[in-house]
């Protein structure tokens, strides 16, 4: 095998994972707000509040100074990997 193929099966290990991880979380969401005990691990179930931005909104209300003075603009590198033709 070659990193490009480890990489594929990793992401695709990682997938199953998470998705593993979102099923329980959302069993703990369904317990309700507290703290929660296994042998090694103790989980926390959070409710807040957390506040956002519209982008679309600061673009349609802000005019072009505005809007490019709050706008971080990120470099990004990224690695996409797909299976070839499965």
């Amino acid at each position: 095998m070659n990193m490009i193929d480890d990489l594929g099966i990793l992401n695709q290990q990682i997938a199953k994972l998470e998705e593993q991880a979102r099923t329980i979380k959302q069993a703990l969401i369904a317990r309700g707000v507290g703290s929660y005990n296994g042998e090694s691990f103790f989980a926390e179930v959070q409710e807040y509040d957390r506040e956002n931005i519209s982008a679309p909104l600061v673009r349609k209300f802000g005019d072009a100074g505005f809007v490019a003075q709050v706008t971080q603009i990120q470099h990004i590198k990224a690695v996409v990997v797909k299976p070839l033709g499965l």
